[in-house]
């Protein structure tokens, strides 16, 4: 995948994420588009195009959605470098890692998001937001995610 292509793709899913997506809320929960985007490139494409990824994904919804500018920024690109260097080791054929990963990278967003939320002094109830959203999302983020992987193993990346 080109950089320029990636940069389109990224690009596209934010116009539909805040516009059409919005539609498809469960409880009141979209699914993190952008993370699944980020998680899916990291695992095809490694370390170098996953960060590449999150920097992209997050200057967007920093600018646009977030409280403060670079915590997006921040956990997407750590994400895309965490799960990039694993792209070596993982069998890219098989459904069942990114669906963990998804499920593991809505965990990690939310709990560091709301982590640095918190040192920002920006009031954070925890527990609700567990209860709530990250269980719910990171179930919603699974399906759409793999929904959304097979896309890119299939069409975008080649593999049969």
């Amino acid at each position: 995948m080109s950089g320029y292509s990636m940069f389109v793709i990224i690009i596209i899913n934010f116009i539909l994420q805040s516009t059409v997506f919005q539609h498809f809320r469960i409880g009141g929960i979209l699914p993190n588009t952008a993370l699944i985007i980020v998680v899916s490139i990291s695992i095809l494409s490694g370390r170098k195009k996953g960060v590449t990824a999150g920097i992209i994904a997050g200057i967007l919804q920093d600018i646009f959605f977030s409280k403060a500018i670079g915590i997006n920024i921040l956990i997407y690109s750590f994400l895309g470098y965490l799960i990039g260097g694993l792209e070596s080791r993982l069998f890219k054929d098989n459904y069942i890692t990114p669906l963990i990963l998804m499920i593991l990278s809505t965990f990690f967003y939310h709990g560091i998001y709301f982590v640095l939320m918190h040192f920002l002094r920006h009031r954070v109830d925890y527990i609700s937001i567990l209860r709530t959203v990250i269980f719910t999302e990171s179930i919603y983020n699974s399906i759409v995610g793999i929904l959304i992987y097979r896309i890119f193993f299939n069409r975008v990346y080649g593999y049969k």
